[in-house]
């Protein structure tokens, strides 16, 4: 007998006390499991394990991340991965992109090389792309040189990939806003055409709806504010910067052993997806029959008017929201692709788990920590500006304006509480966290 066999006696008889009949205990096993056998991998938390059985498909590519990396980097992975499942879906009605977000070291460009080997057929890499690649306008070049130099027929129903997305958010407001509307042009999925001056008008017409997985350093506000004002078409997740330093450095003075890391992740990555395509048949092969839940359908409002005053900007003391259509349209095509990904075609809990990291992230900087405490259900919806001063980086001034934010932006009201002026936040009911949801933790 080896050490995983186990030897099970059954007599027949049955206990006085026992009950007659075998009954659905699923939960209350899962329950058990959390409390007394997960371990620092599988610990119970619903964004790290739940739907992730042995026979899931992303098992292997969690497992694998996990060993190289840590549950970071795989939660990371795991939402970068929906982007190009949900180009599996019949009838997108426009494009997915998913920006990761953090700090200069913390990781970022990692899980973008998890996609940019082997997925040739999947994959267009382009690390210094700009707004101004998806098609080409340089007077100096003739048309059929311009064609080959073209972004978007290139990216046409594959995902694309950015590693540094810093120069489409930089410079000024006018700048930002030239490229943002190009994005947003594009990532509506029909084509783009330019008037190009040298060239005339050119570009392409058609069904040119691809995904985007890109990376940069928090953006400036300026660039939150203009796409307030452009459109939103994108996404984002946080990526922390790494605390661990022994693996700091070690990454840094054993390159060899990095790259063989990575080189794991990329391979786990690369088989998923294309095991994927070809028992799905690829693009726009899967026709999505199911409909949410009550329950599920509540949860995804709630992603959807977070974001949408959460990233809204704030001109003369008044927020200027987008339509909940579009936010709601990438989330739920995010959802899908995790439920393709997960060997199923229907939304469960744990695909909106990955949608609730994103809400979380999908907000200029400065408001997230703040955003989070208040949202936190452990905080039960009311912080002092003492509590705050101690669950963020901020000082008390700082912390004051930004209850004051959360007031302007609808997701709190800011009280005074005393004749001293001391004050508290409390969320507003509507913004009450969903029971079903566990809340992230960054």
């Amino acid at each position: 007998m080896t050490g995983k066999e186990r030897v099970f006696p059954v007599t027949g008889d049955r206990l006085e006390q026992a009950p007659a009949s075998v009954e659905e205990r699923e939960s209350a096993l899962k329950e058990l499991h959390k409390e007394y056998i997960a371990d620092e991998h599988t610990n119970g938390d619903s964004s790290d394990t739940a739907g992730l059985e042995s026979d899931n498909p992303l098992s292997d590519v969690r497992e694998t991340v996990l060993e190289e990396f840590d549950k970071q980097t795989w939660e990371v992975t795991e939402a970068s991965l929906c982007v190009p499942a949900s180009l599996l879906l019949e009838g997108l009605q426009s494009c997915t992109g998913l920006v990761i977000v953090g700090e200069t070291g913390a990781g970022k460009s990692t899980v973008i090389r998890f996609f940019n080997d082997g997925l040739d057929n999947l994959v267009e890499r382009s690390d210094d792309a700009t707004p101004a690649s998806f098609v080409s306008a340089e007077p100096s070049k003739d048309e059929e040189e311009l064609e080959k130099l073209d972004l978007l027929p290139r990216i046409q129903h594959k995902l694309m990939t950015c590693k540094d997305m810093s120069s489409w958010f930089a410079g000024d407001q006018a700048s930002i806003k030239k490229w943002m509307a190009v994005v947003a042009n594009v990532m509506d999925g029909d084509g783009y055409v330019r008037d190009t001056g040298s060239h005339g008008q050119r570009g392409y017409e058609g069904d040119y709806r691809f995904g985007f997985l890109g990376a940069t350093t928090p953006l400036p506000r300026r660039a939150w504010d203009v796409m307030g004002h452009t459109g939103n078409r994108l996404v984002f997740h946080e990526k922390s910067k790494m605390t661990d330093m022994s693996q700091a450095v070690s990454d840094v003075f054993d390159d060899d052993e990095y790259g063989k890391k990575v080189a794991r992740c990329q391979k786990a990555v690369q088989t998923l997806l294309n095991d994927l395509w070809s028992e799905h048949g690829g693009y726009g092969s899967v026709e999505w029959e199911s409909s949410l839940s009550n329950e599920l359908q509540q949860v995804f409002e709630y992603l959807t008017m977070l974001v949408v005053h959460a990233r809204a900007p704030v001109e003369d003391g008044t927020t200027k929201k987008e339509g909940p259509h579009r936010i709601a349209t990438t989330l739920r095509d995010i959802a899908r692709g995790h439920a393709l990904l997960c060997g199923r075609k229907q939304i469960e809990i744990e695909d909106a788990q990955v949608c609730a990291r994103i809400a979380l992230s999908t907000m200029p900087k400065e408001r997230r920590p703040v955003v989070r405490a208040v949202l936190n259900p452990k905080n039960d919806g009311s912080l002092s500006t003492s509590d705050l001063t101690k669950q963020t980086p901020y000082t008390e001034p700082t912390v004051l304006k930004r209850m004051e934010l959360l007031e302007t932006l609808g997701i709190a009201e800011c009280k005074e509480v005393d004749d001293r002026g001391t004050k508290v936040v409390e969320q507003r009911e509507k913004f009450e966290w969903p029971d079903l949801l566990d809340f992230p933790d960054f």
